[in-house]
């Protein structure tokens, strides 16, 4: 019976021993295999016992660790933390956690959090090591991410936003540092104010900024918005409002999370197209409107004044003398004229009248509800002002063309047209006045129209023929010198005096190729006359500014001479004292050129311009001509009298021929004559003849002083000069 309960005993141990051996296997196998590294370590470091995922850790096998000194496989940089560490566990006798890097042998550095404890003993520790690179370098991956997105809002130019919605209220979650340049707070007075966003809003800009919310709550995504606020500073500023809603469901209702966005700052942006919509539709240099805003407005005051029966002016104004202010004192001094006269119409105006600027000198005036003598008195009022610039010492004026809604036209352009028509009329009967359109304008206009349009054909249709008028030596009376008057053979009008289309030819610019014309022409003549047999003869020609000042103007007189063969000094060019202060410089230049080239120069009409007798000695003339003006009443007007001395006085002493020109009848001549007059030109001796009819004339070397006008010889028909 005894042996039986000792089997049984033993059986039972047996049994116990098996199972505490599964039990430890179990655990040994848990201890070996579990995913952290177990170690135990003395207080040196010594490794006393590892688990095999920790021997894997250091990349050796589990017998060559033990033994080992743990430090050995902990980097440099980290060896010094590790001692520290281990440090604490011992002297502080509780848990103690930190993360470092091990260099595995045969392996890259492994980053691991080391957790440590001391064993019952007192004498060893536990240390338990998790690889956590691969958490490491997701951290760090994130850490360098949320970087790199910290660093594009700060730099960006938009300020980044994102708000919350909480009771279908707006919180502010997160306002990047760009915030305060743009609207002067803080991310941080944002956090502390939920409502200061909406209280910068610019009060005209609210019930915009408003709809953009109510569209969000009803779900929609709403197209940027550009509104106003108030920086914290007081300024206004604009900005572009964009954002994307986040939404969640909840119990299958959609709502609103979050509000994600950015904001602009588009002050300047905004300040830029309001400065190109303003040069779009003003005058930069003046500020008024032109002449497409001129139209636009126009056109809205007159669909009020049909309703509403009113009448309205046009005025087309054009400054008097701006060429030759722009000419002589610089396109400096021409700008400033024209503010002058902006502020000046301005002054002369209404609020309720538009005032535009057209282009170059000319401008425009709307009367509102003006008739012809409110506009009278606007235009008189304006004339009598004048326009007066710092530095130049003329004080401008104008010339008005006026032009009357209904009865002038019912149309802007009609009406602008009838107030040029007027306005041109006005600067031909001498400026500085006002001239209302007529119907009778309008055929004066018509017929100027098509003047110009024949004038262009008419040097290439050889219409223009050369008259020829001597000037007579006062005391021999021959005559080897003339000048050559132009004529036009209308084709329907018939013969054509200069006076009635040299002005429209300047104008059109068509004067420079009829210039041409004529002196091509006169060498020509002069050629012939010599292969005739006609002794040296010289002819005079009257040239414009506007020809004097062109670029080829030298080559011309020198083509034409080298062509023909004749002598320079048979050509004499006549230049008015207009011409000579147009651009003194450019004329005292080609002055000169002409002279060294051996061609006469003579002053036409002295005495009626504004030259100074200190610029007129320097002038390389040969000859003065006498404005017939002083002539015609000379022999009984005392000032007429004093005047032509005072030129011949100053031709003698200048050592200048002088010649009186407009002599018509024998008291003109004899007072003259009387005076010491060296030459002169006239009626009394010979009308404008045409080369064919002068020929026989020079071939006789006929006496003007015996035989005046040739009458007993030639018969011209009665023409003017």
């Amino acid at each position: 019976m005894h042996q039986i309960e000792l089997e049984m005993q033993n059986a039972e141990l047996r049994h116990v021993r098996d199972e505490l051996e599964a039990t430890l296997g179990k655990f040994t196998d848990l201890y070996d295999f579990a995913p952290i590294g177990y170690f135990t370590l003395d207080r040196g470091g010594t490794i006393l016992a590892v688990n095999l995922s920790g021997s894997a850790l250091l990349g050796i096998a589990r017998g060559d660790v033990l033994g080992k000194s743990f430090p050995e496989f902990v980097t440099d940089k980290s060896r010094t933390d590790f001692f520290e560490f281990l440090g604490r566990v011992f002297a502080l006798q509780r848990k103690e956690s930190l993360e470092m890097a091990l260099h595995p042998q045969g392996h890259d550095p492994l980053f691991v959090r080391i957790d440590a404890a001391l064993c019952g003993s007192g004498i060893e520790c536990r240390l338990a090591v998790s690889d956590i690179s691969e958490q490491k370098r997701v951290a760090d991956a994130l850490a360098k991410s949320e970087e790199q997105y910290r660093a594009i809002v700060s730099n960006i130019n938009e300020y980044v936003y994102s708000a919350s919605f909480e009771n279908d209220a707006l919180v502010s979650a997160y306002h990047s540092p760009k915030c305060v340049a743009i609207t002067g707070y803080s991310p941080e007075e944002y956090s502390r104010d939920p409502f200061l966003w909406l209280s910068m809003v610019h009060e005209d800009d609210r019930e915009l900024v408003s709809h953009f919310l109510d569209a969000i709550r009803a779900g929609k995504n709403p197209e940027p918005i550009r509104h106003r606020i108030r920086h914290k500073n007081g300024g206004e500023r604009w900005i572009l409002n964009s954002c994307t809603v986040q939404r969640r469901e909840i119990e299958g209702v959609a709502t609103i999370s979050r509000l994600d966005g950015f904001i602009l700052d588009i002050t300047e942006l905004k300040l830029a197209e309001e400065s190109i919509f303003f040069l779009a539709h003003h005058d930069p240099l003046t500020g008024l409107p032109n002449r497409s805003t001129l139209y636009q407005r126009i056109g809205q005051v007159m669909t009020v004044a049909r309703r509403t029966s009113k009448s309205i002016a046009l005025l087309f104004l054009d400054i008097d003398g701006f060429k030759q202010v722009n000419d002589t004192l610089g396109h400096d001094v021409g700008d400033r004229v024209l503010q002058s006269v902006a502020r000046r119409l301005k002054e002369c105006t209404r609020y309720c009248d538009i005032v535009s600027r057209l282009g170059g000198d000319e401008f425009v005036i709307m009367l509102w509800d003006c008739g012809a003598a409110e506009a009278t008195a606007v235009a008189n009022k304006i004339i009598a002002s004048g326009f007066t610039v710092a530095k130049v010492s003329a004080a401008l004026n104008a010339s008005i063309g006026i032009s009357l809604f209904p009865q002038d036209g019912t149309d802007y352009l009609t009406l602008l047209k009838h107030a040029d028509i007027a306005m041109y009329h006005a600067k031909k009967s001498g400026g500085k006045r006002h001239q209302f359109f007529t119907r009778k304008l309008t055929e004066h206009a018509r017929e100027r129209f098509i003047m110009e349009a024949d004038l262009r054909h008419a040097v290439e249709r050889n219409e223009f023929v050369l008259y020829y008028q001597p000037k007579v030596d006062l005391i021999t009376g021959k005559s080897r010198s003339m000048e050559a008057l132009i004529r036009w053979q209308h084709p329907v009008k018939g013969f054509t005096l200069p006076g009635n289309f040299i002005g429209i030819a300047e104008e059109t610019g068509l004067l420079t190729l009829i210039s041409k014309w004529t002196i091509r022409t006169v060498c020509r003549q002069l050629r012939q006359w010599k292969q005739q047999g006609v002794g040296l003869l010289s002819v005079a020609i009257n040239l414009s500014a506007t020809f004097f000042q062109q670029a080829d103007f030298e080559e011309t007189i020198e083509s034409a001479l080298y062509e023909t063969g004749v002598p320079p000094e048979c050509l004499e060019l006549e230049l008015t004292e207009a011409t000579l202060m147009s651009d003194p410089e450019k004329v005292l230049a080609s002055m000169a050129a002409m002279k060294a080239l051996g061609v006469q120069l003579s002053i036409d009409d002295f005495g009626m311009g504004y030259s100074c007798l200190n610029y007129l000695k320097k002038l390389p003339i040969d000859k003065l001509k006498i404005d017939q003006s002083f002539i015609h009443n000379i022999a009984y007007d005392t000032d007429n009298m004093a005047v032509v001395r005072a030129i011949m006085s100053i031709g003698r002493s200048m050592q200048l021929k002088v010649i009186a020109e407009g002599v018509e009848n024998a008291s003109q001549l004899a007072w003259l004559q009387a005076e010491g007059s060296e030459e002169a030109q006239g009626f009394y001796f010979s009308r404008p003849l045409s080369a064919s009819r002068l020929t026989p004339l020079l071939k006789q070397e006929a006496n003007y002083l015996h035989n005046p006008r040739g009458r007993l010889r030639l018969r011209e028909p009665q023409l003017l000069t």
